[in-house]
């Protein structure tokens, strides 16, 4: 049973309706009897065992760890919103939200430190760690372009699913299209049957895009990004340098937590989730301009930048674009295009929310 101090998802979903904050959605409320009944699950006794030289969680009812839940649906369906709902009314410790990006950075650093006990499986040892730590994982923005990637989080999901951690997990793509088309993907079906086993897909296919509800975005044209970066610092700019990761980067203009990029020396340059992750620690507002086309001839350059737009959001850091282009027209074709909708409806919300220093 629920405690009385735990607030279900439906709970938060009705609270949101009748303070005008949510407008009704078929989708989101056909999800609510599952969110709540995974929270409620969860919400079983359990107790560290021991087993294969690694500690496990068991429920102490015997049964098995939940079924966890697998959201997908194009952008701005709510499914952050409603994984979210779950972090939040689960009343435990042991739990985590994470971005797909900085958790594959940090597999692979626990990978290189890990130093199991002989005989004890290096991908067990690891996932014990994780769930010592986080026996319910949300997964935000799941997602796998790599095979290489595809196959190593494989073998952790079916290790951490042995260690009973629960998966809640969102993305654009239903489970029998992660990956579709991509080299060598029969590697890939040992992950996908994992998926398809331990977690509950549902479709939020249906519907609007709710981030851009609420008014339109102004132009990317309108105004430049100095009268802008004068305008929230009640400066003038001048040029400075940033340390991210290994990287000394060249800022238009600092203050404060304020820096202003041009789109080149953040996108164009070989850095990766963890340099942008360092940005997220220091940035209060992130202006980024000369944004140029992002078609194919520059995929990785817009790959870099979903993924910076990813940090960001997971970081809820305001974000000023500059572009001679409108911002539908940078990317509406080319291996990122998809992605970049991601991306597009991501900045729409960043660039409502307010400057601050």
């Amino acid at each position: 049973m629920l405690s009385n101090t735990v607030i279900k998802p439906s709970q938060r979903y009705q609270e949101q309706l009748d303070g005008g904050l949510l407008t009704q959605d078929q989708d989101q409320s056909a999800a609510l009897p599952y969110l709540d009944g995974l929270v409620e699950s969860l919400c079983r006794p359990v107790a560290l065992t021991a087993t294969q030289g690694v500690m496990v969680w068991r429920y102490e009812d015997g049964l098995p760890e939940p079924r966890g839940l697998y959201m997908h649906g194009p952008v701005g369906r709510g499914k952050s919103m409603l994984m979210q709902w779950v972090f939040d009314a689960v009343p435990f410790k042991e739990r985590r939200r994470v971005h797909f990006h900085p958790f594959m950075d940090e597999l692979h650093n626990r990978m290189h430190k890990a130093r199991p006990e002989v005989n004890v499986d290096v991908m067990l040892y690891i996932a014990s760690e994780i769930a010592m730590e986080s026996r319910l994982l949300c997964f935000d923005e799941f997602f796998i372009d790599h095979i290489a990637d595809g196959m190593l989080l494989g073998r952790l999901l079916s290790a951490l699913f042995q260690c009973g951690v629960t998966l809640c997990a969102t993305s654009n793509w239903d489970p029998d299209n992660l990956f579709k088309g991509g080299y060598n993907r029969a590697s890939f079906l040992p992950l996908l049957n994992t998926i398809k086993k331990h977690v509950e897909p549902m479709d939020l296919s249906s519907g609007a895009d709710w981030r851009r509800k609420g008014g339109a975005v102004a132009s990317l044209k309108d105004g430049t990004a100095e009268e802008e970066f004068i305008r929230l610092t009640q400066s003038k700019p001048s040029p400075a340098k940033l340390t991210l990761g290994r990287h000394e980067m060249a800022v238009r203009g600092k203050k404060n937590g304020l820096y202003w990029f041009d789109f080149k020396e953040l996108c164009v340059r070989n850095l990766g989730a963890s340099d942008y992750m360092d940005l997220c620690k220091k940035a209060t507002t992130v202006i980024i301009s000369d944004i140029p086309d992002l078609r194919a001839n520059v995929a990785d350059s817009a790959s870099r930048f979903v993924i910076l737009v990813d940090m960001l959001y997971e970081s809820k850091i305001p974000l000023r674009l500059y572009s001679a282009l409108e911002f539908d027209e940078l990317c509406p074709e080319g291996p990122v295009a998809f992605e970049f909708r991601r991306a597009a409806s991501r900045c729409h919300e960043l660039m409502r929310l307010n400057g601050s220093l």
